[in-house]
């Protein structure tokens, strides 16, 4: 298993946050939660290699210090999230053309090694089914695509956007794929809204994301969020689904 970043320019992150965080703090914000996804990343034992695709001068500092790739997205000559991902996906199986490969994205700062492992034994268990395997972890509105597990040589055309959790799973299934959906508590902790700081804070303390917490109190941050309004009472929900959809289906759900 291959694991895959691909991040924009830092300062051109988070910008539905702009309304409620400066631009300088936009991007110390993507920063802190992008180390904390390539330090769970780089040192998780399942990943045969990581590879992060970017342009930006931070993200190849992140990559050398941490010892992992970065790929200059440049390089591929594709404008737009789906067509970058599909390219660096093309390069990976080029370059190892057995391996499965999982998209993560930089903002999700409670990414850990207990909740990789379950989305990998899952896809493992799909893929033991006998046919090829997609899974998808969404996002805290199971609308998202957080995660994407599957083999670059069989996978649905990308389609990152609003709803992409559904339109992944419609393109899958047309192409016979057996898929299934995952929702984990901290993985659909990704960040693009007021409110999903103000969730994140009112998580209980934990050793994940602490670069992330870290920088959200020491900027003062969650000191102006928590005055702001009667969101800083949201609690996080925590409970996790497994959701399979299997080729067979003439439809899909989710339970």
């Amino acid at each position: 298993m291959w694991a895959l970043l691909p991040l924009k320019i830092f300062v051109q992150a988070k910008q539905r946050l702009a309304g409620s965080i400066t631009a300088s703090e936009r991007w110390a914000l993507f920063h802190a939660m992008v180390e904390d996804v390539i330090e769970v990343l780089a040192s998780y034992p399942r990943f045969e290699q990581v590879v992060l695709v970017s342009d930006d001068p931070a993200a190849h500092s992140l990559a050398e210090h941490y010892g992992v790739v970065c790929w200059p997205e440049r390089d591929f000559g594709e404008q737009g999230l789906n067509a970058v991902v599909g390219a660096a996906l093309a390069n990976i199986h080029r370059i190892a053309p057995h391996r499965n490969v999982m998209v993560v994205h930089g903002d999700l700062p409670l990414l850990s090694h207990s909740e990789l492992d379950t989305v990998l034994n899952a896809h493992t268990e799909l893929l033991n089914e006998g046919a090829p395997g997609f899974s998808i972890v969404t996002d805290y509105y199971r609308r998202g695509s957080n995660i994407l597990v599957c083999h670059p040589a069989r996978m649905p055309v990308l389609a990152y956007g609003q709803d992409s959790c559904e339109q992944h799973a419609r393109q899958a299934q047309r192409l016979g794929i057996a898929t299934q959906i995952l929702h984990l508590p901290g993985i659909a902790q990704d960040i693009d809204t007021r409110s999903d700081l103000l969730r994140l804070l009112a998580m209980p303390t934990s050793s994940a994301g602490r670069h992330t917490l870290k920088f959200l109190h020491a900027s003062g941050i969650a000191q102006r969020l928590s005055l702001t309004g009667d969101e800083v009472n949201i609690k996080a929900n925590t409970k996790g689904l497994l959701m399979p959809i299997t080729s067979a289906m003439s439809g899909w759900n989710t339970l």
